[in-house]
């Protein structure tokens, strides 16, 4: 029967430790000196026998203990390397049988121990009936602590003397029997190990608990002590060594020692023991106790073959050359196992065990997307099963299962070859995950600068990012079916809209789309009708976001008049067919323009890449098309430029268009005359008389507009003191003497 528990306080124990620890050094003392004395050496045995005694105490914690038994190995360490220097082997065989007669158990475990490993080192010594002996005598002591600390001493004592090779000896044994002993030792030391548990009162549980887990480390010591056997292969290994150690840990039923025990096992032995037991070791997991955490032991398990797979890249393919199957599918079929035996496993474990799934078909299969695949199609049936009894709250833990993919994978766009489970599983998390998934992805790419290249591409990463574009509606405002519009607004000079630039969004909303911006840039193709493709169809999304597409249609925009200027210097918009693709470039920013003066977005910035792109237009020799957009810039004006500063300054910009709109003035001079008639007329109706005049001033300079030209030699002429004077050449391309008075006569009275 285990002893009843003794309430000691803490100050007993310190005192308890105190004089324990005194009496050992004293007798430790007197040892030594008994053994530097002649024929003393019998009473060196009774010293050593009494600083032993100490050792049977029951009062004090592991970690005290674990101090009185470090001053006593020190003590018997001396001990031993007289007797190595100083006893033959006939006179350690009678010691060995002497030190049996001890009268205490503890003293006379640890005297035989001592004796008996000393004797191992003789030459003919009978080192396997030793072991037999030591491993069975040491059952006499079934205390838990002491019990440990006796066996962690035997394991100490012969870790080099063990046989380390099957040579078939049967007198010193081989290999077969240390593997014996050690494994022996290590299914005893765990069960005096679990039985500590159901010491004492049921009160102190957690204090058992914490004493098991101050002395774990002396139970593993027995697998570290296997893990270090050289001579021990991957095959003996699978045959011999884990089907005792998985046995011994499913039947001890214990939830500490399992958790530990597995790890243990999962971090000393070598990798490719691992790779060929996977089997077995997945077949014990599922007999474990329901309560242990099989979320850690998988993990741990999962990251050390990562690592193994990062240190030897190479190893894959001599793993495959063994014909062993495929690593991926054994744990498939683990996960299906898992799913019938334990159905109710949290959603957290499951995620967080599908999690470092997807790392390890990563790591080892890298362009296998069906992998990932079939991943996230058992995430997308855990998840619909456990959102019936869970809250959307709770769901935040398959967070990190999205975003492996982005971060394990080394090409960002390996995300886009996934199939459309990935999808399915991130449309079915919450706004917020989905909005967080999304901005990281982004930032992925970004940091990466990852090129999208392919209109299919642009569909996959669009579908993703829709959580950013789109705005969240809010449920009230959606049930009562109110929807905010721009705010109509009657003015002194007229109607007009309160721009939607003037609502402030979030900080936190406009980082994000300053982000989506950026990423358009990524849509990128040598091909410039291509690349085309691309923003069009980023353009089918990007709609969608309503008033956000303020933030994101000028990068468009600007993308767009990047291509055409491409184009033009490479000499793609001479032909007739040439132009008319062209011109859809052109029709296609008009429509991005007219689509944000709809939302009122900043009629300024509207009117201005109006006018920017009537100046390509003009410059690439698309007369019309610049037409047009000067048409439609005068229309803003006329509609929605209401205040008369901001009046005053989009008339200088249209002056300062139509003035280097030169392709116009010498294809189709009339229109250039009718949009000149027109701007000065604007400039004339101003509403303050100073405006008026500064305009019709600045308007005058469009009826005589002249073209500089690059000089040439016959241009030059040196002047009497030696200097080269450079006269730069200029043709006029339009002089209207008449209208250039009228506009100065017409300023003069406003001056």
């Amino acid at each position: 029967m285990p002893p009843k528990s003794i309430n000691i306080t803490t100050e007993e124990q310190k005192r308890i430790l105190e004089n324990s620890s005194s009496v050992i050094k004293q007798q430790i003392a007197q040892m030594k000196k008994c053994l530097e004395t002649k024929n003393k050496f019998m009473d060196s045995l009774k010293h050593v026998s009494n600083f032993l005694t100490e050792l049977k105490t029951s009062a004090l914690t592991p970690k005290q203990y674990y101090e009185l038994y470090i001053l006593a190995f020190d003590g018997l360490e001396y001990f031993s390397d007289y007797l190595k220097d100083n006893r033959p082997s006939n006179h350690l065989d009678d010691l060995y049988e002497l030190v049996q007669y001890a009268g205490a158990i503890v003293p006379r475990l640890y005297l035989m121990i001592t004796v008996g490993t000393v004797y191992m080192t003789k030459k003919g010594a009978p080192v396997k009936d030793i072991m037999k002996d030591m491993m069975e005598m040491c059952r006499g002591v079934q205390h838990p602590i002491r019990g440990l600390f006796l066996r962690y001493f035997l394991s100490q004592r012969t870790k080099d003397l063990l046989p380390a090779t099957f040579n078939k000896d049967h007198g010193s044994g081989d290999l077969a029997d240390s593997i014996q002993f050690i494994i022996t030792n290590f299914i005893e030391m765990n069960k005096l190990w679990v039985r500590l548990q159901h010491q004492g009162h049921s009160s102190e549980r957690l204090k058992r608990i914490a004493e098991r887990q101050e002395l774990q480390i002396l139970v593993g010591s027995n697998l570290v002590r296997l893990s270090q056997l050289e001579e021990v292969d991957k095959n003996y290994y699978k045959k011999n060594i884990l089907p005792t150690l998985l046995e011994q840990i499913i039947q001890c039923r214990d939830v500490i020692a399992q958790e530990y025990l597995l790890d243990v096992i999962i971090q000393v032995f070598p990798d490719d023991f691992h790779l060929i037991t996977l089997d077995d070791f997945f077949e014990a997991t599922l007999q474990l106790n329901p309560e242990v955490s099989l979320k850690k032991i998988l993990i741990t398990l999962i990251q050390r073959l990562i690592d193994f797979k990062k240190r030897e890249p190479d190893f894959i393919d001599q793993f495959d050359a063994l014909s062993l199957a495929d690593i991926f599918d054994k744990f498939i079929s683990f996960i299906n196992k898992l799913n019938e035996l334990k159905p109710d496993l949290s959603g957290e474990d499951y995620s967080s065990i599908l999690e470092n799934l997807a790392q390890l078909s990563i790591a080892y299969y890298p362009n296998n997307y069906d992998n990932i695949n079939s991943i996230y199609v058992y995430a997308i049936e855990k998840f619909n099963t456990l959102n019936k009894v869970e809250n959307n709250e709770q769901s935040a833990y398959w967070k990190s299962l999205l975003m492996i993919p982005v971060e394990s994978f080394t090409d960002a766009k390996s995300l886009l070859q996934l199939g459309t489970t990935y999808l399915d599983f991130f449309e079915a998390q919450t706004h917020a995950i989905r909005t967080t998934v999304s901005l990281e992805i982004i930032d992925k790419f970004l940091e990466k600068q990852t090129k999208i290249t392919e209109v299919e591409q642009v569909d996959k990463i669009f579908e993703i990012l829709k959580t950013v574009i789109v705005v969240q509606e809010d449920p009230t405002i959606k049930k009562l079916g109110l929807e905010k519009k721009a705010v109509m607004t009657s003015t002194l000079f007229g109607s007009g809209v309160i721009s939607n630039e003037e609502v402030l969004d979030p900080i936190e909303t406009v980082l994000q789309q300053e982000k989506l911006a950026k990423f358009i840039h990524l849509l990128y193709n040598k091909n410039p009708y291509k690349h085309f493709e691309l923003l069009k169809q980023a353009r089918q999304f990007l709609t969608l976001g309503k008033l956000r597409i303020k933030y994101t249609y000028p990068t468009l925009i600007s993308c767009i008049l990047r291509l055409i200027r491409k184009l033009n210097l490479i000499k793609r918009i001479e032909t007739k067919k040439q132009k008319i693709i062209v011109a859809n470039f052109f029709k296609f920013i008009s429509g991005l323009i007219n689509e944000m003066t709809e939302y009122s977005i900043s009629p300024p910035t509207c009117l201005n890449y109006n006018l920017i792109t009537a100046e390509l237009a003009d410059e690439v020799a698309l007369v019309d098309i610049a037409y047009d957009f000067f048409i439609d810039s005068f229309v803003m004006y006329e509609q929605v430029i209401v205040d008369s500063r901001l009046q005053y300054q989009s008339l200088l910009n249209i002056y300062n268009k139509l003035y280097v709109s030169h392709k116009m003035i010498e294809l189709n001079l009339e229109n250039f005359n009718q949009l000149i008639t027109k701007a000065t007329l604007y400039g004339s109706k101003l509403l303050k008389k100073t405006d008026q005049c500064r305009a019709v001033y600045s308007a005058a300079h469009l009826w005589w507009i002249i073209k500089e030209i690059e000089p040439t030699s016959s241009d030059s002429s040196t002047s009497s003191f030696g200097v080269s004077n450079i006269v730069s050449p200029h043709i006029s391309l339009k002089k209207d003497h008449k209208r250039v008075l009228e506009c100065l006569q017409k300023a003069l009275p406003n001056t």
